[in-house]
């Protein structure tokens, strides 16, 4: 989707009834229901895109050792063995059964049939920031019809200052570590015209930026605060700046933030944006000074709130060495074993063939997984570990003696 070239003068008329258009439309369309309906096709109809997070049940009918559910990986993979790890992620199931079929037709079968389907959703977080009326982050799942147009509404809408023009979709890309995509939406048009033929699906993870106008000519001198800081919003870039300097012109940090999981969203040459750690606690707590790194022009410097940084908890029982509540971080995919291990692991007597997560469905049902960890950590095949889901109870019973 092409940029708009065009630039509007924050207080002229033509832009305060541009505003109340939007205003107008916004709560017309919420009041009749309508987002939904004229938006493009659902993405469940027209082909679900896979994401990691996903499971998915493979079947291949020439190897039936292959038929099972497998986890996409955070790098959009699954591990199938026979032919390694195979990237599905951004792919349609036919598209991944047919990228599967010719991998194994290359290397071990005359013809090889398989198919592809959906065995659990991922859930996640979309997180909405910059000019709209109430930033925040919204629950989502990789099947879900929820569009950008919905969750800018139900964040309160494209505030006054709001460069509805340049709405960026920053969006991680399969297989590329912590680089992000950017599809840029003009948000400011679909309102004007009542057209949302060219409104976009979400995706779990993707993160929405909605710039202010006068954005584009500020980037080459400055960097944007957002989130829990004392002053969020433009401050002045200069030569030889860093962290320690750029906390200290957003006025500092409060307390109730999240200082480990500071990031920095830096723009690259493609027009994307790649992700950068910044661990405030270790900069300030322990002056640790690796973690003062550059901060450049046209940086957006984000520290979360609780909110934002976590992903909701999970709830670890039992025969473990650290029972409790535990966060889910928004930026990482957290597995049974790996929680298990990072925890302290299990306790003397644990029945680790049988943990059990006890999870509750997107329809209200109740699930129980029964899940085999010690065969997971014993043979390191962490291909089948099993992703938590915020509010997931782990409990961990103990052997019975004798038995």
């Amino acid at each position: 989707m092409g940029r708009v070239a065009t630039k509007r003068l924050p207080g002229s008329a033509g832009e305060r009834q541009r505003n109340a258009r939007v205003l107008l439309a916004t709560a017309l369309l919420l009041s009749a229901g309508l987002f939904s309906s004229v938006a493009q096709e659902s993405p469940v109809r027209s082909g679900h895109q896979i994401v990691p997070g996903d499971q998915v049940r493979i079947a291949v009918e020439e190897q039936p050792s292959l038929n099972r559910v497998y986890p996409v990986a955070g790098d959009g993979t699954v591990d199938l063995g026979l032919i390694g790890r195979v990237l599905i992620a951004g792919e349609t199931l036919d598209a991944a059964a047919e990228k599967i079929r010719t991998q194994l037709e290359e290397r071990y079968f005359k013809t090889a049939t398989v198919s592809v389907e959906v065995a659990e959703y991922v859930e996640g977080n979309v997180l909405v920031m910059g000019a709209v009326g109430s930033p925040k982050s919204i629950v989502v799942t990789s099947d879900s019809a929820m569009t950008l147009v919905e969750a800018i509404s139900a964040c309160g809408g494209l505030a006054r200052e709001a460069n509805g023009a340049e709405v960026r979709i920053l969006r991680w890309k399969p297989g590329a570590g912590m680089e992000r995509e950017t599809i840029i939406v003009d948000v400011a048009s679909m309102f004007d015209a009542v057209d949302f033929s060219k409104d976009q699906y979400l995706r779990p993870r993707d993160i929405i930026f909605v710039p202010r106008l006068g954005d584009a000519d500020q980037a080459s001198n400055e960097f944007l605060a957002l989130g829990e800081v004392s002053r969020p919003g433009f401050h002045p870039y200069s030569e030889g700046l860093d962290v320690i300097r750029a906390v200290m012109r957003m006025g500092g940090v409060p307390k109730t933030a999240q200082w480990q999981s500071a990031r920095i969203l830096r723009p690259d040459n493609a027009g994307g944006y790649s992700i950068v750690p910044v661990n405030l606690a270790k900069l300030f707590g322990e002056a640790d000074m690796t973690a003062n790194i550059p901060v450049l022009p046209g940086d957006i410097f984000f520290v979360p709130s609780a909110e934002h940084a976590s992903r909701g908890e999970v709830f670890l029982l039992g025969a473990v060495a650290r029972p409790g509540a535990i966060s889910l971080p928004l930026d990482q995919d957290i597995t049974l074993a790996k929680l298990i291990l990072s925890t302290g692991g299990l306790a003397q007597f644990a029945n680790d063939s049988k943990v059990r997560v006890l999870r509750k469905a997107p329809d209200g049902s109740k699930q129980t997984l029964i899940v085999d960890v010690g065969v997971i950590l014993r043979t390191g095949a962490f291909e089948n570990d099993v992703p938590l889901r915020d509010g997931d109870v782990v409990i961990v019973s103990e052997k019975i003696l004798g038995i």
